[in-house]
């Protein structure tokens, strides 16, 4: 029967009995959201959108459209700088200067753009950089009116890093863009994104030969520049504004990103990719010589290399949308970038292995395709580490401090990759300097591989809830107490689920 009568001390004790009850039932469904927290990224990408919207699209010509022209004005001068520093009197490691001048800037200044993105806004930061990188450019083009040397080398260094300041600005930005554009599809629009790097470093030479013959050393710079700066009033009216993007601006610190393991070991995949990137800067046109090739054959077999990497770093984006654990894709990257690096010298170790244009080919378009594919996840994985490992909130002000983190990182493999090829190539030639680069690929894979899986079944047995099948039970079964107060020969009741007493 249903207890009518029990007394006040009954009902408090039987009141305490069960919140205790229900406090092991709240853990638990904090437990279980925590978890669902963690699975969310693998959810919003099996829901992730097939299509792009009309507004995402517009937002992803835009971003394709800078990125082009943004790496098309760092490599138009490749051609015809250096003769034209030449004949102002600077030497071939002062003009080669200039060019790493570019990377050093975005290395010191990316982490700032990043810190202060949230205070600017990502909209005013992402146009302000292009305007300057465009207005930088064509000023360039104006260096060849000045006769005198220090006064060349000085606004060479000068115009050279204030455009490098506007490319950190809208580099750090747009990749905060694509993450609030592109919600469930970064890794696709950013592998999308790099086919246009790519293409802007491939064609830049060849448009800026073109356009040298043509107008000389001024025009390149006014077109690239003029293009540039017209593509700005466009992202005024087609971009959204930094309200839209998120409203949450708070942010840590690089110092407390870069305490996180995961980060580290993912910074280092991105600084020894790009450092792979930029070893064959240097080194790869003089190892090319005893073929005796024209310097438009030459300008093709690098243009297969990008080709390469633009073209299969949009597959890699979309893959990497669709796993969980990146470590996969970026370890194998390494891997394969160390096999690949091995075909191209040929190493000393692979006697059997006899040179020919054919077999360096083959490489380069191997190594195209797998720098892609380790470089590809690692955004990403910097985000997930930070957000799940660091618990930094899921916002714009994480957004941009990773971009920032990320910028700089691989602005400085671009510094170290040319830097270290250069000196191994002088010091032991191009088969044992690509053998020397395999062996830190390889070294690597196998240290990244050996950290992400420790971390992933650290992550299994942390995600296992101690005796939670006995609470389980307990909180799902009815609750059976004494009852002492006013009821006689200590009869026991039981306290339902929605909270009557029976006998």
């Amino acid at each position: 029967m249903v207890l009518q009568n029990v007394s006040l001390d009954t009902i408090k004790t039987t009141f305490f009995r069960r919140m205790c009850k229900e406090e092991v039932v709240e853990s638990h469904q904090k437990d279980i959201q925590l978890e669902d927290l963690r699975a969310a990224p693998t959810a919003d990408k099996k829901n992730a959108s097939k299509s792009f919207t009309t507004r995402q699209k517009v937002g992803l010509v835009m971003l394709a459209t800078v990125e082009f022209s943004s790496y098309c004005s760092m490599s138009i001068m490749a051609p015809f700088y250096p003769r034209e520093a030449r004949d102002k009197g600077m030497s071939e490691s002062l003009a080669g200067f200039v060019f790493s001048f570019y990377a050093l800037i975005i290395f010191v200044s990316s982490p700032i753009f990043g810190k202060i993105l949230p205070k600017v806004g990502v909209k005013l930061l992402f146009i302000g950089g292009i305007v300057t990188s465009g207005i930088c450019s064509i000023i360039f083009g104006t260096l060849h009116y000045i006769d005198d040397f220090y006064l060349f080398a000085t606004l060479s260094f000068l115009i050279r890093g204030l455009e490098a300041l506007g490319a950190a600005a809208y580099a750090t930005a747009g990749y905060v863009l694509v993450i609030n554009i592109f919600p469930n599809n970064g890794g696709t629009v950013r592998g999308i994104l790099e086919t246009f790097v790519g293409l802007g470093m491939s064609a830049g030479p060849a448009i800026g030969g073109f356009l040298y013959a043509i107008g000389g050393f001024g025009l390149p710079f006014y077109v690239v520049g003029t293009i540039t700066l017209c593509v700005a009033p466009l992202n005024v009216f087609l971009l959204p504004s930094s309200k839209e993007c998120n409203v949450n601006m708070k942010s840590g610190s690089f110092r407390s990103i870069l305490k996180i393991p995961s980060v580290i070991v993912t910074c280092f995949i991105i600084a020894l990719v790009s450092t792979t990137w930029g070893f064959l800067d240097p080194t790869l046109e003089p190892h090319l010589r005893q073929y005796n090739l024209s310097a438009s054959n030459i300008g093709l077999i690098f243009l297969l290399l990008s080709g390469m990497y633009g073209i299969f770093s949009p597959f890699w984006g979309w893959v990497s949308d669709k796993v969980t654990n990146y470590w996969c894709l970026m370890t194998f990257g390494l891997f394969m970038t160390s096999f690949s690096l091995v075909l191209l010298g040929p190493s000393p170790i692979l006697p059997f292995l006899k040179e020919s244009i054919w077999l360096h080919i083959i490489a380069l378009s191997a190594l195209g395709i797998f720098v892609a594919m380790g470089l590809m996840p690692t955004y990403q994985s910097i985000l997930d580490g930070a957000v799940r490992d660091g618990g930094f909130s899921d916002n714009i002000g994480t957004h941009s401090l990773v971009a920032g983190l990320w910028s700089c990182i691989y602005s400085l493999g671009e510094m170290l990759g040319p830097a270290i090829g250069g000196a191994l190539l002088q010091q032991w030639g191009f088969p044992t300097a690509a053998t020397c680069l395999a062996g830190a690929n390889l070294l690597a894979a196998i240290c990244t591989s050996i950290f992400f899986y420790m971390k992933r079944v650290r992550s299994k047995v942390e995600a296992v809830p101690k005796d939670s099948d006995s609470d389980l039970e307990k909180t799902n079964s009815a609750t059976t107490i004494p009852l002492e107060n006013g009821c006689s020969n200590g009869d026991i009741y039981t306290i339902e689920n929605n909270g009557s007493v029976k006998m």
